[in-house]
């Protein structure tokens, strides 16, 4: 029994009838990975045929996301740190929930989203068991999906993006105008392990692949998106998992 994670003792409430799993594509990394920057090339790539979805911290803040995004950025923390890491935890599980539930797609059209629920689980795994070891913080990152996919399923395909540690950090300083300081470089370690731990237990690559930009250009990793994206697409309708 975890003790670090969020509490999940009871199953939540699933409505009678399955939710067919929509064509949806997700796109994960640490920061600086550049995940924004080839999801907005693919998309471009896709057109019409693509529902683009911001990472939530970008989502206007006029709707209901950007609003619980904005008071957990009252901090200022850029990591969304509040001092209530289990709070923080369901609210950020919520607003994965809303934006399944809130997207709509015509036929044929497929989801690249910039970040979902793997996000969610190994960076609140990360900052619930920052003392503890890899092994337990993955086992709550576990708990946590569990968590989530008891209320939406998982995207179709998600795509992790992983280059070198060194030019992660110096694109995140660029985007945040600031050197990391030693505690987000310390996060964002502990979370590129947890992505690599969820790579190695998930044997269907075609479910969770690897963009490794240390050996794919910016141009291979854009036609990799847009082939899984255009896959999803086409494969026959599922039911939720």
């Amino acid at each position: 029994m975890m003790t670090t994670g969020p509490k999940a003792t009871a199953p939540m409430p699933v409505g009678p009838d399955p939710t067919p799993v929509r064509p949806w594509v997700t796109l994960e990394g640490i920061n600086g990975v550049g995940k924004t920057y080839l999801a907005d090339r693919a998309a471009d790539q896709l057109g019409t045929r693509c529902v683009p979805l911001v990472e939530l911290p970008d989502h206007d803040s006029d709707g209901l996301p950007g609003q619980v995004i904005h008071a957990l950025h009252a901090t200022g923390d850029h990591f969304l740190q509040t001092g209530h890491p289990r709070t923080e935890t369901l609210l950020l599980a919520a607003l994965q929930v809303h934006r399944h539930e809130a997207t709509r797609l015509d036929p044929g059209q497929v989801v690249l989203e910039d970040r979902g629920p793997y996000s969610v689980a190994v960076y609140q795994a990360a900052v619930l068991c920052a003392t503890a070891s890899l092994d337990e913080a993955f086992a709550t990152a576990r708990t946590i999906l569990d968590l989530l996919t008891q209320w939406r399923p998982l995207p179709t395909a998600t795509l992790l993006v992983v280059d070198d540690p060194r030019l992660c950090r110096e694109r995140f300083e660029r985007r945040t105008g600031r050197r990391a300081n030693p505690g987000e470089v310390v996060l964002m370690e502990r979370v590129a392990s947890l992505y690599d731990m969820f790579a190695a237990a998930l044997p269907n690559p075609f479910a969770f692949e690897v963009l490794d930009r240390t050996q794919l250009d910016a141009d291979a990793c854009v036609h990799r998106i847009v082939a899984a994206c255009e896959r999803v697409a086409s494969a026959p309708a599922l039911e939720a998992r």
